[in-house]
């Protein structure tokens, strides 16, 4: 259970810093960007992250299999909904979805990483 709870920390930790990135850049640009561009650029983000937390995590928080895929499944809804509400409350102009989305792409994209890379690292360790 401990585990569960440091992969959710750890994508916590990138989907605040994404936030504080992103939102000096949303600032100083003006001009709207369409949503798939938006959704494309915080799965780039998240692949990133991903193996930015790689470098600095390389072992999996997770041992089980099971775990790892219900982790897979919850984490990035769980990040998206954090960080639609967090933006709501910050800004104060309600939840829209579009905040989850992007940031359940990036919690997604983040947990894919992770999922892949260090299920084969662990498969080879065995």
């Amino acid at each position: 259970m401990i585990e569960f709870f440091f992969e959710v920390l750890l994508q916590l930790v990138f989907e605040i810093l994404e936030l504080v990135f992103t939102t000096g850049i949303e600032k100083r640009e003006r001009s709207p960007r369409s949503p798939l561009f938006t959704a494309i650029l915080y799965i780039v983000f998240g692949v990133v992250a991903g193996f930015a937390s790689l470098w600095i995590f390389p072992q999996a928080f997770i041992n089980s299999s099971v775990g790892r895929i219900i982790n897979l499944i919850l984490t990035p809804v769980l990040m998206g909904t954090l960080a639609a509400v967090f933006a709501a409350w910050r800004t104060g102009d309600g939840l829209r979805l579009w905040r989850f989305v992007n940031a359940y792409v990036f919690a997604l994209s983040l947990a894919l990483v992770r999922f892949v890379s260090v299920g084969h690292c662990m498969t080879c360790v065995q």
